[in-house]
């Protein structure tokens, strides 16, 4: 991927004589964050360790180059496969840590090359203008803007003790982009390039949403399918079947999808789809969600892929029985 900027970019550099000494301080500094994480994991005890995600500072020059876009200076991180923009240093290499991880995952569940996007992130509205919009699409890259929420303290998985300057929380909404940027790929059409944030985080069409829900917790914050299996276990009563799943498709536009009719619905139905997917990654590998994306596209249903499955009941009935009894007494053993 070619790796040039909108316009106006230049790269921040040290001179040769203050490197050396910057970086034994960077790394002082560097080793007193890692031992006073290990100091509030153990004061925490093993449910924060399960459940929260610590951002890990590392001591290297993410964020340190500068560009501009829309007029606005920005900090920079480019790679052969994405492009992080963002207002400080700080927040391009925390992003960092998470689209990186994304990206390693989908290499992991789809088997195939991530396709690029760049990552326009900032604290308040921010516009994208038509110029370096073009600019991007004729790239032919993916590319969107995230705003963080005002209420930081609020967002899932985010330890209470963390500094605001380090909660930058995308990835759900990388993970989210991924697939819709795996979709147009496959479908062969030009990425989107989007010049400010929108009111939805996902418009992935053809997939089922139970399916962008199992995609999202295994590509974005490590904690999350662990918090929504606890969450299930409450709710297993409440589930749809296995079956429901399997031969579930998304909702036509326009139309109400009376699987999930109300939120409160939609969440139980996402978590049991979160489940369903855990449960065959862990019967037929990771591999499993790839596959099931491809006959999403295809116009089939997760049911196409359970009949070719080697390790799973083919058997409605009983397939039931051995997923509700993993979720409730085996996930995570």
């Amino acid at each position: 991927m070619m790796g040039v900027a909108p316009h106006n970019s230049r790269c921040v550099s040290r001179p040769a004589a203050t490197r050396r000494p910057l970086a034994r301080a960077r790394g002082r500094a560097l080793l007193f964050a890692v031992a006073g994480s290990c100091l509030t994991a153990a004061a925490d005890g093993c449910f924060l360790r399960k459940y929260v995600y610590h951002p890990v500072l590392v001591a290297n020059a993410i964020g340190d180059s500068t560009t501009t876009i829309s007029g606005t200076p920005l900090h920079v991180y480019r790679s052969d496969e994405y492009e992080l923009y963002g207002p400080t240093p700080l927040s391009v290499s925390t992003a960092e840590q998470q689209v990186n991880r994304a990206y390693r995952e989908f290499v992991k569940h789809f088997g195939v090359q991530p396709p690029p996007m760049a990552i326009v992130i900032a604290d308040s509205s921010f516009t994208i203008t038509p110029s370096d919009a073009a600019a991007f699409a004729k790239r032919r890259i993916h590319t969107f803007v995230y705003v963080r929420p005002h209420n930081l303290r609020d967002v899932e998985g985010i330890s209470p003790d963390t500094p605001e300057d380090e909660i930058w929380p995308v990835s759900p909404r990388v993970a989210r982009e991924l697939v819709t940027a795996y979709v147009e790929a496959r479908r062969g059409v030009a990425p989107v390039v989007e010049a400010t944030t929108h009111a939805g985080d996902f418009h992935a069409d053809p997939l089922p949403f139970w399916y962008l829900d199992a995609v999202v917790a295994l590509l974005g914050d490590p904690g999350a399918p662990d918090r929504v299996m606890a969450y299930l276990r409450d709710h297993l009563a409440d589930a749809p079947s296995v079956a429901t799943l399997l031969d579930m498709r998304p909702p036509n536009v326009g139309t109400v999808d009376t699987v999930a009719a109300s939120r409160d619905r939609r969440i139980i139905v996402g978590a049991a789809g979160v489940a369903l997917t855990l449960f065959l990654v862990e019967r037929e590998g990771p591999r499993v969600v790839g596959k099931l994306g491809e006959v999403f596209l295809a116009g089939g249903t997760a049911r196409d892929v359970v009949n070719q499955a080697r390790r799973v009941p083919q058997n409605d009935r009983e397939l039931e029985r051995v997923w509700r009894t993993w979720v409730h007494e085996e996930y995570g053993r």
